[in-house]
């Protein structure tokens, strides 16, 4: 390979394992809706930020990276459907490394959400 061709090669190269680093590191949440129902939008209150997802497709995941919160504490939850929420909960946001934190929602059949940290 000559100069101008490992140029290139890095040129494309780099980006491209920076954009998956970040992907990998970052904090995110993934909302699985196993249902068969769509829902208007879950919306998930962080310690520091507040994230939405919608509309929610039926039998469909989605994933949203969001910011380290650098702080513990509460964080909630809330499922809306045709304007009205219809399921809410609260979770402990422990403390710690959040590089690859995961934080997984699921919606099942009866329209219950959990969480898994």
């Amino acid at each position: 390979m000559n100069r101008k061709h490992k140029l290139i090669a890095s040129l494309v190269a780099v980006p491209l394992t920076i954009g998956a680093g970040y992907y990998f590191i970052s904090p995110k949440a993934i909302v699985s809706n196993l249902s068969e129902k769509e829902y208007d939008e879950l919306i998930i209150s962080l310690p520091s930020s507040r994230i939405s997802f919608g509309p929610i497709e039926a039998q469909n995941s989605s994933t949203i990276l969001y910011s380290r919160q650098h702080q513990a504490g509460m964080g909630t939850y809330s499922l809306r459907s045709e304007g009205s929420e219809i399921f809410c909960n609260s979770f402990s946001y422990a403390e710690g490394n959040e590089f690859g934190r995961v934080l997984h929602f699921t919606i099942d059949s009866n329209g219950q959400v959990s969480v898994n940290d």
